[in-house]
């Protein structure tokens, strides 16, 4: 009789834990979106401007624009810019519109950390 009380309430605690993770990840996620287009509102710079930026710095052409978090900071745009054969990462200022890092990009699945099964 014991053991059939425990289950459901356990049951019942688990779930109830498992909702307000979710609910707080929810938050979380969107307290970035807003944070993100409080900048985007706020920036001297707007994306499309960073995008011309990052095409004109590195001579290719722009595949994907958003914007580079850093500890939860909106630090500046993200644009990935294809040349060639390769994918650059441009970083530009959302004030001043300037490049402020090249690098090469990342696959997305580099970006989440997995590994391809073999």
């Amino acid at each position: 009789m014991f053991r059939s009380k425990i289950i459901p309430v356990t049951l019942t605690i688990a779930v109830a834990l498992g909702g307000a993770g979710t609910i707080f990840a929810a938050n979380s996620h969107q307290d970035d979106e807003q944070q993100e287009a409080a900048a985007v509102l706020n920036a001297k710079t707007s994306l499309l401007q960073a995008t011309a930026a990052a095409e004109q710095h590195t001579g290719g052409k722009a595949i994907d624009a958003g914007i580079e978090n850093h500890n939860g900071k909106v630090i500046a745009y993200d644009v990935k810019v294809v040349k060639g054969n390769t994918v650059q990462k441009v970083l530009v200022d959302l004030e001043t519109g300037k490049v402020l890092r090249v690098t090469a990009a990342k696959s997305e699945h580099e970006e989440d950390g997995g590994h391809e099964d073999e």
